[in-house]
């Protein structure tokens, strides 16, 4: 049972490369036996154009009290570069980087060395825009002029020095083997174990990845593998699939799809798994929570929960506490942006029991400078052997003022909050160490 949530200042601020940047979204998880890294997120601020993201650092911790951007070193930024055929001027906009890691010293349930120990992968979105004059770029452009390219990151751990280093692939696409299917953007959770493997959330097309709206599209989960000293992509399943709307949204003068985007994924104590997705589309997907669950590995899946009018219209994740509750974070409804709330699943993994607050902007920061409301979203959570050698769930979210994306100066409290969720009863590792 959840018993607490930690409310404290922001953590990360601004990067050490730029007060023009500021930290946003981020994703923790478990590098060595007490070791943990977090990925961050960066997004350019004060310039007219919403989601201008800027790449992503990465900072090492084994104390949520002790997390620093002093720390933080730069795994990728921004591109400027040009049209290969016209010169025209281009950028190519770096989105959050999420992946999944076997730490080093990880040792498999029969106590063995794991063989893939100190290793790890990262999935991310590059845009490539044409820039405009003043260094932004026109969202308006990615239904007319935009190319996407998936960026995998090769990760390492020894114990001492983390690394990361882009393995890009010839045809920039991250193709399914024997798979109609194209891996097109990544999950809001880091990936969990599965034997020697990575079980990840992702969204996947069999249409053209390239568009800013492919279709067909599914959310779903990939397994990765690592083969040939790198970890690659082996296979998609698709869980919650895109719909043609009976009368759509018109979004830069392009009908949009009723979609299921921003999955995520746990293991259940039973060993079945449990996925989520952000809905989005019409007035009931934007609100309605749903749970899929899988007691066959994930082979195939079906419908647990159903809830309309549930949540507001923002990223919800499904999380697992360290002693095991299984909780989903989202936007409470009717405060669309600025109260995080999490609802702790029933026993029986069929609806949802009293939810908690996790925090209200609003309240503690007052009306935002701009408005119309906070930014206080995209939550996610992983449990992390720490440096005192004790399991923690550790809560990640962003706040900013949604005038920032209008170009607006960023206030003091925007940036990223890292809190810790405490539980009631004991730890269940997540990963098994010598030590």
């Amino acid at each position: 049972m959840i018993t607490g949530i930690t409310r404290g200042p922001v953590d990360l601020v601004t990067p050490p490369d730029g007060d023009n940047f500021r930290y946003g979204l981020g994703f923790p998880m478990q590098i060595g036996p007490r070791q943990a890294a977090l990925l961050c997120n960066l997004r350019t601020e004060q310039m007219p154009t919403g989601d201008f993201e800027n790449g992503a650092d990465v900072l090492l911790f084994d104390d949520i009290g002790e997390i620093s951007e002093t720390v933080a070193v730069p795994i990728t930024r921004n591109e400027r570069t040009t049209h290969p055929e016209t010169d025209s001027p281009r950028i190519i906009v770096k989105y959050p980087i999420v992946g999944g890691f076997v730490p080093y010293g990880a040792r498999r349930a029969d106590g063995q060395a794991h063989p893939c120990a100190g290793t790890g992968f990262g999935v991310s979105e590059a845009l490539d825009f044409p820039m405009l004059p003043d260094g932004s770029y026109s969202k308006a452009d990615k239904t007319k002029s935009m190319v996407r390219r998936a960026v995998v990151h090769q990760l390492t751990f020894d114990g001492r020095a983390f690394t990361a280093h882009e393995d890009r692939a010839d045809d920039d696409l991250l193709a399914v083997p024997e798979s109609d299917w194209i891996v097109y953007v990544n999950g809001l959770h880091t990936a969990i174990p599965d034997g020697d493997d990575l079980l990840y959330p992702a969204c996947a097309t069999t249409g053209d990845a390239s568009l800013c709206w492919p279709t067909p599209t599914a959310a779903g989960v990939c397994r990765w593998q690592f083969r040939e000293d790198r970890w690659q992509l082996s296979h998609f399943e698709p869980v919650a699939m895109s719909r043609q709307a009976d009368e759509p949204r018109i979004l830069y003068d392009e009908p949009v799809e009723l979609a299921a985007a921003e999955p995520s994924l746990v293991r259940d104590h039973d060993g079945s798994l449990l996925f989520t997705a952000r809905m989005c589309g019409d007035d009931e997907e934007d609100h309605v929570i749903r749970v899929w669950r899988s007691s066959d590995g994930g082979r195939s899946w079906s419908t647990v929960i159903e809830q309309s009018q549930a949540r507001g219209q923002a990223p919800i994740t499904i999380n697992r506490a360290s002693d095991g509750t299984v909780y989903l974070a989202a936007n409470a409804l009717g405060r669309e942006r600025d109260l995080l709330w999490l609802w702790p699943l029933n026993e029986q993994r069929t609806g949802l029991l009293e939810g908690m607050e996790i925090r209200d902007a609003l309240e503690e920061f007052g009306p935002p400078p701009t408005g119309p409301v906070w930014f206080m979203d995209h939550p996610t959570a992983v449990t992390l052997r720490l440096g005192d050698g004790q399991w923690h769930h550790i809560l990640v979210c962003r706040l900013m003022d949604r005038g920032e994306h209008a170009g607006a100066a960023p206030p003091p409290q925007t940036g990223m909050y890292v809190e810790e969720v405490t539980s009631s009863g004991p730890a269940i590792p997540e990963w098994h160490f010598e030590d």
